[in-house]
């Protein structure tokens, strides 16, 4: 529980930190990407290292970086909208 708050509020800082440095559309709500962090985790868990809003064909994708149990790591891609994790 300590770890999910302690993820939340990090991510939450950076995306409000980062938020005007986007001069694009490529910003969504901190909820959003957090969302997108928890469906990414769920689907192959581990410890987030990095996470990136990118916009693909006209939609935003978050791109969150995972290092698993042993150090292995794993980009995966997730559809905020869809909820949906749509490359890994």
């Amino acid at each position: 529980m300590i770890h999910t708050k302690l993820l939340a509020g990090c991510v939450m800082a950076a995306a409000m930190a980062a938020a005007p440095a986007l001069a694009d559309d490529r910003s969504l709500p901190p909820a959003q990407v957090i969302d997108a962090i928890n469906v990414a985790v769920a689907a192959y868990p581990g410890r987030v290292k990095e996470v990136e809003v990118t916009q693909e064909n006209g939609r935003l994708l978050v791109e969150v970086e995972i290092v698993a149990e042993g150090g292995r790591e794993r980009e995966l891609t997730v559809d905020p909208a869809t909820r949906e994790v749509v490359s890994r």
